[in-house]
C-alpha cells in the first residue's frame, strides 16, 4: 500500500487522490482507538496497513465501501490480491471511466458538459472529470449528480424554510460555499446533511418520516444521511425518493421497463423516470399529470428558457406557488376593455409633449383609412401602434365624423396626416368614399378606432398581399388577420360563413397561440376592422355597400365581391391586431343584413357548410377543388435540427404545401420545442398541432371527421400503434387514401445488427418483415426511401409500393482541397446504441488510432449534431483529437472548413441524409459500403467506400481521400452531379406529386 500512499501528497495530485488526515481522524475515530490523536504520518501509515482489510476511505471524496459495492469486478480483484483496495484500483485504472463517490457520476458529468473533452481536461491539467469538478467545476456551481443541485443547496444553506437566515452550522459557513464549492461544503458539513434539501428530486424530511428504519440507521451512524441511503441501499425499488413518485405505480403503468431493472441496466423505476420518463412526461404518481401541467401557464416557456431541466422539476419547485389569478374568476371582458381605455388615456400627455409624426418623405406604399368619432384616446392608441409597427412611409387619412371632443385638436397629437373633417356623422360607406380619392398607396388598410396593430403585423399583411395564391394563380386582393380581444384571447381568426346566411368569428375565445389560428390559408372573408385591400380592387368594387348596416356585413360583402372579381381573400396569422373596445353596433349582424348578404351571394352561401362547430375545420378554408387536405402523422414535429429522417419528413411537408395542398402535422409525442423554432421550420401555410399527441388522436379524428383527402403516416411502427384508433375512426377517414411512409425498412437493419454483435437470431428475414408490416394492410400505398427497400417490400408481397428518397439541392461551397482541414461527422443521435452512436464509437475506438501516424498530428475529428438526453458521448471526448461540438444551427461553416466527411455506419435502413447533405455542400464522403449500396453511388466516383466493419480499410480510404487532391476533386464533382440529377427540389416535387395523385385518384 505504500506505493499508492507515497503518491498522494504531490502538490498537483487530484483532491480525490490525497490522504486527508484530519478528515480520516474524525471519520474513523472509533476504528483508530489510541491513534485518534496521532500525527498525520501515523494516520497515513494506519490507512496504508488497514484500508484494504477494513474498506477505509482516504478522504471525503472517495467512498471505498460504495466503490466496491457497485464494481463487483473490482471487489473480486481486491479479494484476489490484484489490488490492495478499491482506491488503489481507482488510482490505477478506475479514474478513467468509473465514479468514485455515490454523489458524483463521471459519465453524467462529462455528458452534461460536453465542453470537457480530453483535450480540454489536458489543457487544464485535470486527470479526469472528477478532478476537473473538484478543481474548478464545483466552484463554478456545476453539478456532478442529478440528485445534487448546487444552486438549491446554496439557497437552502443560506435560508431556512421559514425564510429566516440560517446561521453557520457544523464546520462550514454558508458564506464560504462559493469559495470552496457546494459539493465540498455539503460533504464537509455533516450537521446539515440529514434534512437539507439538495435536489428537487429528493425530499430528505419526507424520506425520514416515511422510512423510520432509515432515520434509526442515520441516528445510529450506520448510514450518513437520507440521500446516502437512497443512493446506496441494495433494494432501491423498495424506497421512493419523495412523496410524488411511486415505484409501484410507475412499474404498473409502464411494465416495459421491468426487464431493464431486473438486468441491472436501471437501478429502479425512478432511475428510468429521471433519465427518460420525465422528458416523455410520463406520470410519476396517480395524482400528477405532467402532460397536462406542461401545457399550463408558463411551464413550457420556462423549460425552453432553461430555467428547469424538465417538467417534473418545474412541478416540484413551483407546486406551492399560486398563479397570480389563482382562486379568482376570470374578469368580464368589460374589465379588460376598461383597462385598455385607461391605458390609452395615459398617452394623451405623452403625445401632447411629443406628437406622432407620419410625414412621408417618400411615396407611400400604403394608405390607412381610419374613421373616428370622439374618443380621442382610442384614436391615439390606434395611431401610436400604427407608427410603431411600421417604420416605412404611411399615407394616413383620418375621417372625423363630426367629433365634439378633443378629436378636433387631433393635429396637435399627430402630424403628417390627412384629416377629413365632416360636419355630421357619416356611414362607413360614405367615409370610405370620401377618403379613397385622397389615397396615394397601392394598398389600403381599413382600420377601426381602438384597433392596435402588433409589431411587424403590417409588413406581414403587405407581404401576404404580394403573394400569389396557389389556387389557379389567383392574386391575393384582400388580407384579414388574427384579431384579439382586450383580454388577449382571439376575437376572430378569419370568419366562417354558414349556409343559413350567418357570419361566425372562427376560434373566438381561443388562446392566442391556438395552432389552428397560426397558419396561413384562403378564407371566405374577415369581419373585423383590420382589413388590407388592394386599392385598384377597392376602387373597382366602389368600396362598401351602404345598404348594409353593420360593419361586419360590409366587410364580409366586400370580401365576397372581391372573390367574385377573381381576387383571393387570404388569412395571415402574423397580421396580428387587438381590438381594445368592442363595438357592438358595428359587429351586430341583424336579420336584414343576413338576408341581403344571402340574396346577393346566393351561390356562395348555398355551397357553404351548415353553421355547426363540428364542421368548422372544413368550413374555415375557402380552398378550391384542386386543393387537398392532408393529415401528416409523425413521431414528433419534424424539425430539421432533429435529423434521423425528420429532415426528410420536413421536406415532404414543405413540398406538399408547395404543391398547393393544405397540410396538418400531428405528432405522436406533443412537442417540447420552442414555438419560434417550430414555426420557423415550416411554410406559413402548414398547420402544426404541436400541442397534440397520441392520447388526443382519437378525439381529433372524430372532431375532424370527413376533412381529410389523404392520411400520411410516417414510420412503420406507427401504423401498428395507431391501428386500433384508425379502425375505431374508420368512418372519419379516407380509407382508400391512407399512406404508410416507411422512412426505413428496419428488419434487414436489425438482422445485420444481430450478425454484427453475434446476437441470437430468433426469426428469419421474412418472419421479421411479416411482423414489421403486420398492420400495413390498412394502407393503400406504401412509400419506401430507396430501390433496395422497394425490392424488399415487393419480395415480402406488397405490390403498391412507391419510392421517395431525400430532397437535397446542391449548394457547393467554393473552397478548394488545400483551404480545408480536419474530418467531420454530423448526424443526430437520439438514443444510445443507435446506428449513428454505434458508428461513432466504432470509428473513434477502431479507426482513429490507425490514423495517428498516417495523417498530420494536428488533424482533428469534429463531431456535431443533435444529441438525445440519454446519449453519453463523453467516451469520445477522451481522445484529444475529438472535438464535440453538439447541435449546430447552421452547419454550412462546418461543411466549408472540413476536408473529409466521415460516415462509418455499420447497420442502418433507408438513405443516409447526412451523406447527401455533406455532398451537397461539396464535402466528399468516406462511407461504409452499406451506405454506398443504399445510395447507389460508386466508389471513387461519387463517394469513397470504407468497406463494411473493416477498420483497416476504412482508415486507408480516409487517408486516400484526405491526402489525394485529384481523388478529392473527382468525388466532389461526381456527388454533386448525382444529387443534381436525382435529388433536386424540382425532381422531388414531381415524384411526390405523382404519388399523391395516385392516392387521390384511388380515394375518389
Amino acid at each position: 500500500m505504500s506505493s499508492v500512499v507515497s503518491a498522494l501528497p504531490a502538490d498537483n495530485a487530484p483532491l480525490w487522490r490525497r490522504f486527508d488526515a484530519e478528515w480520516y481522524r474524525v471519520r474513523y475515530r472509533d476504528v483508530l482507538g489510541d491513534l485518534a490523536d496521532a500525527d498525520p504520518e501515523a494516520l497515513a501509515a494506519h490507512y496504508a496497513e488497514t484500508a484494504g482489510e477494513l474498506h477505509l476511505s482516504p478522504n471525503r471524496f472517495f467512498d471505498e465501501e460504495w466503490y466496491l459495492e457497485v464494481n463487483p469486478d473490482v471487489a473480486a480483484a481486491v479479494h484476489a490480491g490484484s489490488f490492495e483496495s478499491g482506491f488503489a484500483h481507482y488510482c490505477s485504472d478506475g479514474y478513467i471511466n468509473r465514479s468514485p463517490h455515490w454523489l458524483f457520476s463521471e459519465t453524467v458529468y462529462l455528458a452534461r458538459y460536453p465542453d470537457l473533452t480530453r483535450a480540454t481536461l489536458e489543457r487544464l491539467g485535470a486527470f479526469n472529470g472528477y478532478d476537473h469538478y473538484l478543481r474548478y467545476g464545483d466552484r463554478e456551481f456545476r453539478s456532478g449528480h442529478l440528485l445534487f443541485d448546487p444552486h438549491l443547496y446554496y439557497a437552502h444553506a443560506r435560508v431556512r424554510g421559514d425564510g429566516s437566515p440560517r446561521q453557520a452550522a457544523g464546520k462550514t459557513s454558508a458564506l464560504s460555499i462559493p469559495e470552496i464549492g457546494p459539493f465540498t461544503a455539503f460533504l464537509a458539513d455533516e450537521a446539515e446533511q440529514n434534512t437539507l434539501r439538495v435536489s428537487w428530486y429528493f425530499d430528505p424530511e419526507w424520506y425520514l418520516k416515511t422510512y423510520p428504519e432509515v432515520a434509526e440507521a442515520v441516528e445510529g451512524g450506520q448510514i450518513r444521511n437520507p440521500l446516502h441511503h437512497f443512493l446506496t441501499n441494495k433494494t432501491p425499488v423498495d424506497f421512493c425518493g419523495l412523496e410524488w413518485f411511486s415505484e409501484a405505480y410507475y412499474l404498473e403503468q409502464y411494465p416495459d421497463i421491468a426487464d431493464a431493472i431486473a438486468t441491472g441496466q436501471l437501478r429502479s423505476a425512478y432511475d428510468h423516470f429521471l433519465r427518460y420518463g420525465a422528458f416523455e412526461r410520463r406520470r410519476p404518481h396517480p395524482d400528477v399529470d405532467l402532460n397536462a401541467y406542461f401545457f399550463s401557464g408558463t411551464v413550457r416557456a420556462d423549460i425552453e428558457r432553461g430555467l428547469v431541466r424538465d417538467v417534473f422539476e418545474h412541478w416540484l419547485s413551483r407546486r406551492h406557488q399560486q398563479p397570480l389569478d389563482a382562486g379568482l374568476e376570470r374578469p368580464d371582458l368589460k374589465v379588460f376593455e376598461g383597462l385598455a381605455v385607461r391605458k390609452a388615456e395615459n398617452l394623451l400627455p405623452l403625445l401632447a409633449a411629443r406628437p406622432l409624426d407620419f410625414t412621408a418623405q417618400d411615396e407611400p406604399r400604403l394608405s390607412v383609412i381610419l374613421l373616428v368619432r370622439n374618443r380621442l384616446s382610442l384614436t391615439l392608441s390606434t395611431l401610436s401602434a400604427l407608427r410603431m409597427t411600421y417604420a416605412g412611409p404611411l399615407d394616413v387619412i383620418v375621417v372625423d365624423a363630426g367629433s365634439r371632443d378633443d378629436t378636433t385638436r387631433l393635429q396637435h397629437f399627430a402630424r403628417g396626416m390627412q384629416i377629413l373633417r365632416l360636419d355630421r356623422s357619416v356611414t362607413r360607406a360614405e367615409a370610405l368614399k370620401a377618403a379613397l380619392p385622397h389615397a396615394r398607396g397601392a394598398a389600403v388598410l381599413w382600420l377601426g378606432q381602438g384597433v392596435r396593430l402588433a409589431h411587424g403585423s403590417l409588413q406581414a399583411a403587405l407581404d401576404a398581399l404580394d403573394t400569389q395564391a396557389s389556387i389557379a394563380e389567383e392574386r391575393i386582393g384582400v388580407v384579414t388577420g388574427r384579431t384579439l380581444r382586450a383580454d388577449g384571447r382571439i376575437l376572430e381568426a378569419g370568419a366562417l360563413i354558414g349556409r343559413d346566411g350567418s357570419l361566425i368569428h372562427y376560434l373566438e375565445n381561443a388562446p392566442m397561440e391556438e395552432p389552428a389560428a397560426c397558419f396561413r390559408r384562403p378564407v371566405a372573408c374577415g369581419t373585423v376592422p383590420a382589413l388590407l385591400i388592394d386599392r385598384a380592387l377597392l376602387e373597382k368594387l366602389e368600396g362598401f355597400d351602404g345598404r348594409l348596416e353593420s360593419e361586419a356585413a360590409q366587410l364580409a360583402d366586400l370580401c365576397l365581391r372581391a372573390a367574385e372579381a377573381g381576387q383571393h381573400v387570404g388569412y395571415e396569422p402574423a397580421f396580428l391586431a387587438s381590438q381594445d373596445v368592442s363595438d357592438k353596433e358595428a359587429s351586430a349582424f341583424d336579420t336584414a343584413d343576413r338576408h341581403r348578404l344571402k340574396r346577393r351571394h346566393a351561390a356562395v352561401f348555398a355551397q357553404a357548410f351548415p353553421p355547426s362547430p363540428r364542421l368548422a375545420a372544413r368550413a374555415r378554408s375557402n380552398a378550391g377543388a384542386s386543393v387537398r387536405r392532408i393529415l401528416f402523422i409523425e413521431d414528433r414535429v419534424p424539425l430539421r435540427s432533429l435529423g434521423s429522417g425528420f429532415v426528410r419528413s420536413n421536406d415532404i411537408v414543405r413540398t406538399m404545401a408547395a404543391l398547393g395542398h393544405q397540410v396538418t402535422v400531428f405528432p405522436i409525442y406533443a412537442s417540447v420545442d420552442p414555438l419560434s423554432r417550430i414555426y420557423a421550420d415550416f411554410p406559413p401555410e402548414v398547420e402544426v398541432l404541436h400541442d397534440r399527441g397520441y392520447e388526443t388522436l382519437d378525439a381529433f379524428l372524430q372532431e375532424r371527421s370527413g376533412v381529410w383527402d389523404c392520411v400520411w403516416i410516417g414510420r412503420t411502427h406507427n401504423i401498428g400503434r395507431l391501428l386500433p384508433i384508425l379502425m375505431a375512426q374508420a368512418p372519419a377517414l379516407p380509407l382508400d387514401a391512407v399512406v404508410l411512409d416507411t422512412e426505413a425498412v428496419t428488419s434487414p437493419r436489425d438482422l445485420l445488427k444481430a450478425q454484427l454483435f453475434d446476437e441470437p437470431q430468433t426469426r428469419t428475414l421474412d418472419e421479421a418483415l411479416g411482423a414489421e408490416f403486420a398492420a400495413a394492410w390498412f394502407c393503400r400505398k406504401i412509400v419506401a426511401v430507396n430501390s433496395l427497400d422497394v425490392r424488399t417490400l415487393h419480395e415480402a408481397g406488397f405490390e403498391n409500393v412507391a419510392e421517395l428518397g431525400h430532397m437535397c439541392p446542391v449548394r457547393p461551397i467554393p473552397k478548394a482541397w488545400g483551404e480545408r482541414r480536419d474530418m467531420l461527422f454530423l448526424g443526430a443521435i437520439h438514443e444510445p446504441n443507435s446506428p449513428n452512436h454505434d458508428s461513432l464509437i466504432w470509428f473513434v475506438e477502431k479507426v482513429l488510432p490507425l490514423l495517428r501516424d498516417r495523417l498530420p498530428e494536428d488533424v482533428r475529428f469534429s463531431v456535431a449534431g443533435f444529441r438525445g438526453a440519454a446519449v453519453d458521448l463523453s467516451v469520445l471526448g477522451r481522445d484529444p483529437r475529438v472535438e464535440l461540438l453538439g447541435a449546430v444551427k447552421d452547419p454550412s461553416e462546418l461543411y466549408a472548413t472540413h476536408r473529409v466527411f466521415i460516415a462509418p455506419t455499420r447497420y442502418a435502413g433507408g438513405i443516409p441524409f447526412k451523406v447527401h447533405e455533406a455532398a451537397s455542400y461539396g464535402l466528399p464522403v468516406v462511407a461504409s459500403d452499406l451506405l454506398c449500396r443504399q445510395l447507389g453511388w460508386r466508389d471513387g466516383l461519387e463517394i469513397v467506400s470504407g468497406g463494411d466493419n473493416d477498420a483497416e480499410r476504412f482508415a486507408e480510404r480516409v487517408v486516400a481521400l484526405y491526402t489525394d487532391e485529384e481523388l478529392w476533386n473527382t468525388v466532389r464533382a461526381g456527388a454533386l452531379r448525382m444529387l443534381e440529377q436525382e435529388n433536386s427540389a424540382k425532381a422531388y416535387a414531381v415524384r411526390l406529386n405523382s404519388i399523391l395523385q395516385d392516392v387521390f385518384e384511388a380515394g375518389r
